[in-house]
């Protein structure tokens, strides 16, 4: 399992990359990926464009599980990823380039794991 070392974690098996001062993309890492199986749609439940930590914002069902999206900061969405819309399936084959949102920071409240956090964590 390939987890790079220069993105953040959360125990909810999403990771973010840093763009920007507050700006990150968030997905979901390749442990998750597996553990839902061939990914057939990402569903976002976006009502506004703002989440708060622990909200629930979005689902994504594969063949072996449904894994739902929750929020490890208080943010504002600017971007969602449309390829994925279109083709959940993406994410399959590359986890950590195939991002569903682009975010700012609002509030950070957040606790990331780290590479090696995030390794105990899988094991």
């Amino acid at each position: 399992m390939f987890i790079p070392r220069s993105l953040y974690y959360t125990k909810d098996h999403l990771w973010l990359r840093k763009i920007g001062s507050c700006d990150f993309y968030i997905g979901i890492t390749d442990y998750a990926q597996k553990e839902i199986g061939k990914i057939d749609s990402v569903e976002l439940k976006l009502e506004s464009n703002t989440i708060k930590k622990g909200e629930t914002w979005g689902t994504i069902y594969g063949t072996n599980k449904t894994f739902t999206l929750i929020s490890p900061l208080d943010c504002e969405i600017t971007v969602t990823n449309c390829i994925l819309e279109k083709n959940a399936s993406h994410i399959n084959t590359d986890s950590y380039y195939n991002w569903l949102l682009r975010v700012v920071i609002t509030i950070d409240n957040s606790t990331f794991l780290t590479n090696e956090e995030y390794i105990q964590l899988t094991k």
